[in-house]
């Protein structure tokens, strides 16, 4: 993207205020649980979010999910990406109603995980730790450790027909596209 993709401009508020990508992630999520939690090493200063900072320096995504994991209040935790602008509250709340009895809940898109749209049980804290401390940083490692669901791709498009949740924006040409979408959808065109 050449810049830090958190700080990009997103659609206003529906009162008009203005947003940051990232304060749209977290105004999302906010709406599913009390206790948000973003793993920066900075402090991006958006309300509603306590940040923490990684547990593990240079541990990749891996460290970012147990340092976050090990923060939150809660036995469950969602986790996603902070480019991720259309998270859809409904098939986040059907992810964590399928991990009662397993570890982690992870979608499963292409035919390829989705570890950073996922639940995740505090159980999976210690695996997780042995993991890092290894130097094994590939994600899908870990649901060999722990019980794991993998959600495929047509119980996904139930709830996400265009599966628009996974979309993350990694150049300017995917962040400009996800503007006009999110535009139109507030105007009622999309």
């Amino acid at each position: 993207m050449g810049r830090d993709k958190r700080g990009l401009p997103w659609i206003p508020t529906p009162g008009g205020s203005p947003q940051t990508l990232l304060g749209h992630v977290v105004a999302t999520v906010s709406r599913l649980t009390d206790d948000v939690v973003l793993v920066a090493n900075d402090d991006p200063s958006v309300p509603g979010a306590r940040v923490v900072g990684d547990l593990y320096s240079r541990s990749g995504s891996l460290g970012g999910i147990y340092s976050g994991l090990a923060a939150v209040a809660h036995d469950l935790a969602f986790v996603a990406a902070a480019d991720m602008p259309f998270l859809n509250p409904l098939l986040v709340l059907d992810l964590v109603r399928q991990a009662s009895r397993v570890d982690a809940v992870v979608p499963v898109t292409g035919g390829r995980p989705e570890p950073l749209h996922a639940v995740y049980r505090k159980t999976v804290l210690a695996p997780a730790r042995r993991q890092i401390e290894r130097r094994e940083l590939k994600i899908a490692l870990l649901f060999d450790a722990v019980s794991t669901v993998g959600v495929p791709e047509a119980d996904l498009r139930r709830l996400d027909p265009d599966l628009r949740s996974f979309w993350n924006l990694n150049t300017p040409e995917e962040y400009q596209r996800a503007l006009a979408l999110a535009g139109g959808r507030r105007s009622g065109v999309a």
